[in-house]
């Protein structure tokens, strides 16, 4: 195998550069290092072909002035200047070399091509060459190759074609467990390429269901990692939970109805309050479009646990309604706080004996501007309330529900109590923004998560996905929706939350003060308590002294001598201290490293750690468990909580190792599963937000040993 290279290319020269400028680009090529992964090997391969370049073009442009000096000289001289292309070729020693010269001018496809029959395993086997399928410099160049080829695809909006290449980056070197501090790169990339892919695959057209079955998928994975829509957990996307928020807000217009009840009703039972109350959209968009009133029933379950944080009641009026309960529709409108929709529906209902010609006609446009926008399967439906009350269906339904009863008693939850019960908090505002239904974009926030460009020594930002979140499937747009509201005699229908950041801060637990508001009469006691607690404590005083005189008169008896003293061999003050050395050193271990041994030494990190990162700072023990690169980047993350006056308290709660990979008796990788709380203190108040009680991961450990103790070079949390 001989591949052509270019002189002038591989020297990042044209075809007009000079012997200064030849000399110089030499120079400058080889004082600019690869990556520190690449092996000396490698490098010194590298340098043979820069030379041979070098040494090519110095040869042709001596040869090019030799020409023109002949042609001044002699007019009718047959020599003419060469305007070809040197090329110099390279064969299988220099193929390592060739693989980083390609990665390093971005050629990123060509090194693909290239390496694909030799470190592809089906490929490899066919093949009768020195170079090795394991051969760490060629699954460097392949694995570098794929990450800056699905960067690139990143800055082109191509989000699976992405990640696809990320991942077969991550596979190659997972499969070899070579460099972690890649595939650490390589992770990180892809959890924050994550949210593009969900909004990407959810956003596909109908007929292709695995790319929408793929984005649920996803969009559940990040849940789970953020615990919640409003939860604590990270996935790493650098979402806040604000911007978390907004981007489910976006989501909702490309899903169903029936993903969105899935979703929602299944978050709600962590509990959120935001996942039920989109939960309550869903099932009141479900039951009125597909003519079951059984979903609404359960929608106005749900609102109950909703109420006593904030101002629902005219959902519930909109969920009675729909179930032909009037009386209990007239009481939630009473209940409710929000003027200008109450005062619509009154506007509306002049002449009537009662509120429901308002309230239906309220309730057919919230459902029309409101609800239905926001599923992809509703948005381009027409909202029908004698439609739907025509249906033989509802009205079989709906004949075996009374109409009449308490607003509480009707309203119970179909989950029960699944659900913590929620104390009366403050009301929240009444008014209504308008462009409040305007969420900011995604890509807005997403902008600044751009991907490094293929080009090593610059960034460039990340095209946002030209999906805009105030734009529906159809065209249509929420500030041409809130236009049509406010040419007609209806206000904007207030839904709660009014935005998601309200939600939240609304969202409190009962303090104790209200827990015992909702009992003023608690049961008296029918004793005397003092008079109880003095009797138990003479009963017991007299047992505790029958048990001494019986174990004494025993002693006596049988002559049984008194426990010998035992003295100490060595001071106390040495016994601490070589108590505080067996905690904190690296263990010794003859011969390849065991599971044992690997136990000691996370153990070890993870108390060094503590006491590195707390309050005291002691980063000086750092050096005694890492190693280079581990060690500048722990040290560092010590300083910055210093210099911010801000420290972590960690407490281990569990310490399991999975697996030891030994690589001679020197190199091992090891694979732990760690659980322990974190708590964030800044300025010595405690941070709840950036704190967690109970953290579970699992840690690739790169250990090496040196001057006989094993030592952590490199992490990766998996």
């Amino acid at each position: 195998m001989r591949v052509p290279l270019d002189c002038y290319r591989i020297l990042g020269l044209t075809h007009l550069s000079g012997l200064d400028k030849i000399h110089q680009a030499h120079r400058d090529r080889l004082l600019s290092m690869p990556r520190r992964e690449y092996s000396d090997a490698a490098i010194a391969s590298r340098k043979r072909i820069l030379d041979r370049a070098y040494e090519f073009l110095v040869d042709k442009e001596r040869q090019n002035v030799a020409v023109a000096t002949e042609a001044a000289e002699v007019p009718n001289s047959d020599r003419q200047i060469s305007n070809l292309s040197p090329q110099i070729e390279a064969d299988e020693k220099d193929f390592t070399g060739l693989l980083l010269i390609l990665y390093e001018l971005g050629e990123s496809e060509r090194v693909l091509s290239l390496a694909k029959p030799y470190y592809d395993p089906e490929e490899a086997e066919h093949q009768s060459s020195r170079i090795s399928p394991h051969d760490p410099d060629l699954l460097l160049s392949v694995s570098l190759a794929y990450l800056d080829l699905g960067r690139e695809y990143w800055k082109q909006g191509q989000y699976e074609s992405a990640a696809g290449s990320l991942e077969s980056a991550q596979e190659i070197l997972l499969r070899e467990g070579l460099f972690l501090s890649i595939r650490s790169e390589i992770q990180a990339d892809l959890f924050r390429l994550r949210p593009y892919r969900i909004l990407e695959l959810l956003a596909a057209p109908d007929h292709q269901t695995e790319a929408h079955r793929r984005g649920m998928s996803l969009l559940q994975e990040m849940l789970e990692a953020r615990r919640g829509i409003d939860g604590s957990g990270n996935d790493y996307s650098s979402l806040g939970i604000d911007d978390f928020l907004r981007f489910i807000q976006q989501l909702r217009s490309y899903m169903t109805a029936i993903e969105q009840q899935t979703l929602f009703e299944e978050e709600a039972r962590r509990p959120s309050s935001v996942a039920t109350y989109l939960a309550v959209y869903a099932l009141i968009a479900r039951g009125f479009s597909q003519r079951q009133p059984a979903l609404i029933r359960r929608a106005k379950g749900l609102l109950v646990k909703l109420s006593a944080r904030q101002d629902i009641y005219l959902e519930k009026a909109v969920c009675a309604l729909l179930l032909g309960q009037t009386e209990e529709a007239s009481t939630a409108i009473d209940h409710s706080s929000e003027e200008d929709q109450i005062a619509f529906i009154r506007q509306n209902s002049e002449g009537a004996p009662d509120l429901l010609p308002g309230l239906c006609l309220y309730s057919e446009r919230w459902m029309q501007e409101e609800v239905y926008p926001h599923f992809r399967d509703l948005m381009s439906q027409t909202v029908s309330l004698k439609d739907y009350f025509a249906d033989e269906q509802v009205q079989a339904y709906l004949e075996e529900l009374p109409n009449t009863g308490s607003l509480s008693s009707e309203w119970t939850s179909p989950v029960g109590d699944r659900f913590t019960p929620i104390s009366t908090t403050d009301r929240p505002p009444t008014s209504r923004d308008p462009e409040s239904d305007d969420l900011p974009a995604f890509g807005s926030k997403l902008s600044s998560y751009a991907p490094e460009a293929p080009n090593r020594f610059q960034r460039s930002t990340t095209p946002v996905i030209d999906r805009p979140a105030s734009t529906n499937l159809n065209g249509s747009s929420l500030s041409d929706q809130k236009a049509a509201k406010r040419s007609g005699n209806i206000p904007p229908a207030q839904s709660s939350p009014r935005n998601f950041n309200q939600a939240v801060k609304n969202i409190k637990r009962p303090s104790s003060a209200q827990a015992n508001a909702t009992n003023p009469n608690p049961p008296k006691l029918k004793f005397n308590v003092g008079r109880l607690a003095t009797v138990i404590v003479i009963a017991i005083a007299l047992l505790a002294g029958s048990i001494w005189l019986i174990v004494w008169a025993v002693r006596a008896l049988s002559g049984t001598s008194q426990p010998a003293v035992i003295t100490l061999e060595k001071p106390i003050t040495t016994l601490v201290q070589s108590i505080k050395e067996n905690n904190t050193a690296p263990v010794a271990q003859p011969g390849p490293l065991d599971k044992e041994t690997a136990t000691k030494i996370v153990e070890t990190w993870q108390a060094t750690k503590s006491k590195a990162l707390g309050k005291t700072y002691e980063e000086n023990l750092l050096a005694e468990i890492l190693t280079e690169p581990a060690l500048s980047d722990w040290q560092k993350r010590a300083q910055e909580l210093k210099a911010s006056n801000s420290y972590l308290q960690y407490n281990t709660k569990s310490t399991e190792v999975d697996s030891v990979t030994p690589d001679g008796d020197s190199k091992a990788r090891v694979i732990a599963k760690i659980s322990e709380s974190r708590n964030y203190f800044d300025n010595g108040e405690l941070d709840s937000s950036a704190s967690t009680e109970d953290a579970s991961y699992t840690v690739e450990y790169d250990l090496i040993k040196k001057d006989d103790k094993w030592l952590i070079r490199e992490m990766l949390v998996l």
